[in-house]
């Protein structure tokens, strides 16, 4: 495994509550800086769906009609790879040069929830998506998830993490639906990974997780880092082990602060939580999240600067709790 920290370290799931431009994505990324965030991502305004689609818009692969993208099977099936340009991630790249920062974190949305998006056939239900056609998932978004790995290490982006929170709902507790394999899913991940053989390497699944699908993430050999929320779940709590961390040599990334809730977490929960983690996982408990990205505290009737200021200081919250605890818990 790729070694990781000799303290906790914090980081950010990738979304803000501001309106998309360039000038909020450097605004945002400077004051993850300025509150201490160790690890930040290049920030996110736009949905981190289309961001990821639109190079294959631009490529005539899908047909944004109705709030919806559409294409055809043979036409993925037959396509040639689009050219990847993702506005932020060059941004942040260039950006970055000007701090002091040893690893930036690329947020790449992932292949179940991509294939999610794209309608193959008319209907409203998950079946008339490309999700629902695993010869797709395993091979075009295989392929695309791919480029933009290869694209972000280019860029020098170091922590490469895929989110992808489908996978919540095609992984339940008994079943995997649409005939995927747990085979299947551990290879499609490896092959992803491949590109960032030299980075550290994590997803993101947020929601509350089966037995089932930890099981499987834990599995893929080329991952190092686990990233899901515990704050607004904490059920997840139980389906995690310190044996399992250790027998696949996996890193738990826990969200401490929710991302969908106004109201900011006293410290002493904060921390607290964090404590029992730690408590609970030992040395195997790193780079402290939120649940998730902060979009959704951009609600109705509420500015986008005041939610914006509740992410801040969230994230302060999160960098003050991991500092108490590189002082004073020592991870067994």
């Amino acid at each position: 495994m790729i070694p990781m920290f000799e303290r906790i370290v914090s980081s950010h799931v990738g979304s803000f509550p501001l309106k998309h431009s360039r000038e909020n994505i450097v605004r945002s990324f400077r004051d993850m800086i300025d509150v201490g965030i160790d690890i930040p991502p290049f920030p996110q305004m736009r949905s981190f769906i289309e961001m990821y689609l639109k190079p294959l818009e631009n490529a005539g692969l899908i047909k944004a009609i109705d709030q919806r993208y559409l294409t055809s099977e043979k036409a993925l099936l037959n396509a040639k790879m689009a050219e990847i340009e993702i506005e932020e991630a060059t941004i942040i790249s260039k950006e970055a040069e000007k701090f002091d920062i040893q690893i930036l974190r690329a947020p790449i949305t992932g292949p179940f929830t991509l294939a999610l998006s794209i309608y193959l056939t008319k209907g409203e239900s998950l079946s008339a998506t490309a999700l629902a056609r695993k010869n797709i998932v395993l091979t075009f978004f295989k392929e695309y998830v791919k480029s933009i790995v290869k694209k972000m290490v280019s860029l020098n982006y170091k922590f490469i993490v895929i989110d992808d929170p489908m996978l919540a709902n095609v992984i339940g507790k008994r079943i995997i639906l649409y005939g995927y394999s747990e085979e299947e899913i551990i290879d499609l991940y490896n092959e992803i990974f491949k590109e960032a053989a030299d980075r550290i390497t994590g997803i993101h699944v947020c929601g509350r997780l089966s037995p089932k699908l930890v099981n499987i993430l834990a599995q893929i050999s080329r991952l190092n880092v686990l990233n899901h929320e515990f704050k607004d779940s904490p059920e997840n709590m139980a389906v995690f082990s310190k044996g399992l961390l250790e027998k696949y040599d996996k890193i738990l990334s826990p969200g401490i602060v929710s991302s969908r809730n106004l109201e900011i977490e006293s410290f002493e929960e904060t921390y607290g939580l964090l404590r029992n983690l730690i408590s609970k996982f030992g040395d195997r408990v790193n780079i402290v999240t939120a649940d998730c990205g902060f979009k959704a505290l951009k609600m109705p009737n509420i500015s986008y600067e005041k939610a914006y200021n509740v992410a801040i200081r969230k994230l302060k919250l999160i960098v003050e709790a991991v500092s108490k605890a590189n002082k004073e818990l020592t991870p067994v």
